[in-house]
């Protein structure tokens, strides 16, 4: 089989099952979140006055690494921030529900995101929430 250099996806798929099977879905979530924190400490975001700012600042950095884009939507209810995550690089049908693999990732990198704001309450964090897509992972930035 021939591969090219920049065809990462044979090499993924392998890495996430040698994590699946090593650490099982508990250690490779935990895992996976505080790579998401690291990539956020890596790609630090300029300070915003508003949500959609932020989306902004968010989605530049998302859309040119191809790893999709965010809406930010606030609940007044809830007091929390809800982020609705759509493009979510897929590595195969791993995670639950399948295609999700990279779930956890998007917890730590919004969380860490969020937590680079001038003001920011340490106590929050970022928990996925229910999704009626497979396209989409909605994800809740509150307390718990």
């Amino acid at each position: 089989m021939s591969v090219g250099l920049r065809d990462w996806r044979p090499f993924l798929r392998a890495l996430a099952e040698e994590i699946d099977a090593v650490a099982g879905p508990t250690g490779r979530d935990a895992l996976l979140r505080r790579t998401g924190l690291r990539m956020a400490a890596l790609c630090p975001l300029p300070a915003s006055t508003s949500t959609e700012a932020l989306a902004i600042e968010m989605n530049e950095v998302l859309t040119g690494a191809g790893w999709g884009s965010v809406a930010i939507e606030f609940s007044e209810a809830e007091r929390c921030l809800y982020l609705t995550h759509r493009g979510m690089p897929r590595i195969g049908g791993g995670g639950t529900p399948p295609g999700t693999w990279l779930g956890s990732v998007l917890e730590g990198l919004y969380e860490g995101w969020l937590g680079q704001q001038p003001g920011a309450d340490t106590t929050l964090n970022t928990q996925r929430a229910s999704s009626d897509s497979k396209e989409t992972v909605v994800l809740r930035y509150g307390r718990s």
